[in-house]
């Protein structure tokens, strides 16, 4: 194998690398990395490396108490809503004030002390800056919508306070733990914030197979309907029915009870009814049986019969008839009392005279 043959062979091997490099998805681990990274050079000009990236969902009592003492905690809002916080130990906060007001990192560790209103001032432009770019890094990714609209808010004063303020929720709890590359100098900083839930859509079960004949006639018979009870039906002159007047009975002749009928909107018979009540109501018995009804015949009135003389019935009379005396009318005829009151029909209240 020649010289040439073998670099063409590593530009090769080289070339696939960098292209596989290329190809390779963007964890959530190194998108907060290089956010984080990002922020920090592009605001006070802080050149830190990211040592690890650590994830947890914990309850917000156990949140809180992994959080260690002396950190500067500051509150995270979205839409006007405290969800979470974020914080810094006093090694980045003293970093981050080194690189603003000296322009450089001391080789000296900074001392012990409780952070002030001071230090989350000067904090903020980094904060913020992560914030904006963590959304648009994390998206694809498995934290996607878990920074999405959060803002800074005020700092916070202690850890009860935040126990009494923030949800009970679980929370994400994302540990970056950096290295700021002088005199061993290392720094930490936590961003808590709720888990998003997705919501799953339920799955729809594919449609059954269905009867298209079945379907039919079940459309059918859901469609409305409108029945008319009938209860009588009669004739009167036209004078007459002029005549009605308030508080006047008019009788019915031959309506009972049993007399209703179910009509149909083109006036056919359906069923044939009772007329009662169920719990005060009024409400019809479907019967089985039709009850025939005498109505007047449409055509013309029936002729009546031939009228008969006397002569015509004598000569109708057989011949041996023999004749028999009528005996005489009695004059004591016994009286009626023809004043009696009528009895009211069933299932009606009695009518009384006004």
């Amino acid at each position: 194998m020649t010289e040439s043959t073998h670099s063409s062979i590593l530009r090769r091997m080289a070339g696939q690398n960098e292209q596989a490099k290329g190809n390779s998805p963007v964890t959530s681990s190194r998108a907060v990395r290089l956010a984080l990274i990002k922020a920090a050079n592009d605001t006070v000009g802080l050149v830190l490396t990211v040592g690890g990236v650590a994830d947890q969902i914990l309850p917000l009592d156990e949140m809180l108490a992994d959080l260690e003492d002396g950190l500067l905690l500051i509150g995270l809002t979205r839409d006007g809503q405290l969800v979470g916080l974020a914080a810094l130990d006093m090694e980045l906060c003293a970093a981050v004030v080194e690189m603003q007001t000296m322009g450089r990192l001391s080789a000296q560790k900074p001392e012990d002390r409780a952070p002030t209103g001071t230090d989350k001032t000067m904090c903020d432009p980094m904060l913020a800056a992560l914030l904006a770019a963590l959304p648009q890094a994390l998206a694809g990714t498995s934290f996607g919508g878990w920074v999405d609209d959060i803002q800074l808010d005020d700092q916070i004063d202690s850890k009860r306070w935040a126990g009494l303020n923030l949800r009970d929720c679980p929370y994400r709890v994302v540990r970056m733990t950096t290295d700021l590359g002088v005199a061993e100098r290392k720094a930490d900083i936590v961003i808590a914030l709720p888990v998003i839930t997705v919501t799953q859509e339920p799955e729809l079960a594919p449609p059954a197979c269905v009867n298209w004949s079945t379907a039919f006639q079940a459309s059918i018979n859901a469609a409305p309907t409108r029945l008319d009870a009938h209860l009588h039906r009669f004739q009167i002159p036209i004078g007459a029915a002029q005549a009605l007047t308030v508080g006047q009975v008019v009788p019915l002749p031959g309506c009972t009870v049993n007399s209703v009928r179910l009509l149909a909107p083109d006036g056919k018979t359906v069923a044939q009814a009772k007329l009662g009540q169920v719990g005060g109501m009024r409400a019809l018995r479907i019967e089985e049986e039709m009850t025939p009804e005498l109505a007047e015949l449409d055509g013309a009135p029936m002729a009546p019969p031939t009228a008969l003389g006397v002569g015509g019935l004598m000569d109708a009379a057989p011949d041996d008839v023999a004749e028999e005396p009528v005996p005489p009318m009695s004059d004591d005829t016994p009286d009626l009392d023809l004043d009696f009151p009528m009895a009211p029909a069933e299932g009606f209240p009695a009518l009384e005279e006004n």
